[in-house]
């Protein structure tokens, strides 16, 4: 069986893909998963051009939260918060570029280690 969809740009977090039979971009990232026709992707990636992230930082810069940029859904009770870097890796996979992945250093992990 053939794939029916091609990876148009891939992320450390994520991936952006057209399905070639129904012409629906799948946008996955981290625990998200986006679909979107051609017009609402476009729509999407303008909104996220948008947003001044610095204004973001700067308005939450007191919160103990890693993530201090949202992005508002259509559903009120919805908002989704990411960090500068998921933004531009958001922004990178809307681009449609791919990017090449490296291997993390450990000053790059973030993750608590808990000593039992």
């Amino acid at each position: 069986m053939r794939n029916k969809s091609n990876v148009l740009s891939r992320v450390k977090n994520g991936e952006l893909s057209l399905c070639r039979k129904s012409h629906i971009y799948s946008l996955t990232f981290n625990n998200l998963f986006f679909q979107f026709n051609e017009y609402q992707l476009l729509q999407f990636r303008e909104y996220l051009n948008q947003i001044d992230i610095q204004y973001w930082l700067n308005c939450y810069a007191c919160s103990i939260r890693k993530r201090k940029i949202p992005i508002t859904t259509p559903n009120q009770t919805l908002v989704l918060f990411f960090n500068e870097d998921e933004m531009q890796d958001l922004k990178a996979l809307l681009s449609f570029k791919k990017r090449q992945l490296f291997n993390l250093s450990a000053s790059e992990i973030d993750y608590t280690l808990v000593l039992n």
